[in-house]
């Protein structure tokens, strides 16, 4: 995060957006440089001298060999203590309800184990509960990242000076942060596959499906998409992962998939409602799940987001350019763009065959070749 300097040494503060009355909610810190060591806090009590006199007494700390941080009961600090205090820095951040779930569930297990126990065995303690949860690899990684986060912030905080995620080796970042199985968002969503998914789709959800295959739309995108973001021309998107807005152009086929707009929908009216007006952010991953777990489609490993791979695979199939893929889409280099755009194979063995070789000649030179090597070994 950003820190403003105060016109006082080692003394700034930090903005926490607006509250309801549009006030500025800010929260003042200070920072010591000693001996090549950087000490960072936030103060407790907020204000620019409540902060200044705080350095003061650091400062007289340090100066006598004491600790900076003044500790009576010498409680250890705890994996719950930390990932709350990184929570109360990410206030503004898009992500905040995913953090807050992230939080509950780790400090739920972790309870008041002290941040230097922490060790392989206790995340992988922790990564086999929520495996017996039903939850995705790739769920469970992201929550162990929020808790290495939550250490990072605690070490720059100067709380801790030191945590498990520091010199991790190569080989238990591996099993710290196992990878999804190779399947997963390899494979190419085919026109059958999709349809097959599609039949068993209640109605409503039916043309937010289309939309993702269509446009490459992120699932939260599509649904959270409102009113006062459909423009004649295209789709100016505001509620982006990367918090930057963008325009998807919208052809006829896609304006086709939206909905009629009622008369009385305002700006911030959902563009995709249920049959009984509600929301279809609650179910739309439950119906998806349903969906591919038919008896009749037995498709597992389909997942929402495969129809933005999906997307942008047929969208480079199609003669877009890299850079054109990354406007569309969102993404910040060509890197992204690679990983999500996939070869058909199909393709490429029919490229294959049409590329022309000197077949009869290739085989004539190998028997000739083979004959003077077993002539040689004689």
């Amino acid at each position: 995060m950003k820190l403003s300097e105060t016109g006082m040494a080692g003394v700034w503060w930090r903005s926490y957006g607006t509250d309801r009355t549009g006030k500025q909610r800010k929260r003042y810190g200070w920072t010591i440089c000693w001996r090549g060591r950087t000490i960072r806090r936030t103060s407790k009590v907020n204000s620019l001298r409540g902060a200044a006199a705080a350095r003061t007494r650091a400062l007289e700390r340090l100066a006598v060999g004491l600790p900076v941080d003044e500790k009576p009961d010498g409680a250890p600090y705890t994996v719950p203590e930390a990932v709350t205090d990184y929570l109360a820095a990410c206030e503004n951040l898009r992500a905040l309800p995913t953090f807050r779930s992230q939080k509950r569930q780790l400090a739920d297990y972790f309870a008041a184990l002290p941040v230097t126990d922490l060790s392989q065995v206790t995340l992988a303690g922790f990564r086999r509960k929520r495996t017996e949860d039903k939850v995705s690899v790739a769920t469970i990684n992201r929550a162990i990242s929020f808790l290495r986060a939550a250490l990072n912030h605690a070490r720059s905080e100067g709380k801790i000076e030191t945590h498990y995620f520091l010199n991790l080796s190569r080989a238990d970042r591996r099993k710290v942060f196992p990878q999804e199985p190779a399947t997963v968002g390899l494979r190419r969503v085919s026109d059958a596959h999709f349809f097959a998914i599609l039949g068993k789709l209640p109605e409503p959800y039916r043309p937010v499906a289309w939309l993702l295959l269509a446009t490459g739309m992120r699932k939260g995108e599509a649904l959270g998409l409102r009113w006062g973001e459909v423009r004649p021309e295209g789709l100016f998107l505001t509620r982006t992962k990367s918090g930057k807005a963008r325009e998807v152009p919208l052809t006829l086929a896609m304006a086709a998939l939206l909905p009629p707009r009622p008369k009385d929908a305002a700006q911030e009216t959902p563009v995709f409602l249920g049959r009984d007006g509600g929301d279809l952010r609650n179910n739309f991953d439950r119906a998806w799940r349903v969906a591919r777990e038919n008896e009749d489609v037995k498709l597992p490993w389909l997942r929402v987001h495969d129809l933005r791979h999906e997307a942008a695979s047929r969208y480079v199939e199609a003669g877009g350019t890299g850079r054109e893929l990354m406007d569309l889409f969102g993404w910040s280099n060509l890197k992204v763009a690679a990983r999500y755009a996939k070869s058909d194979q199909n393709r490429i063995r029919e490229t294959l065959q049409r590329v022309p070789l000197p077949v009869a000649e290739c085989a004539r030179s190998a028997r000739e070749e083979g004959a003077e090597v077993r002539a040689f070994a004689k």
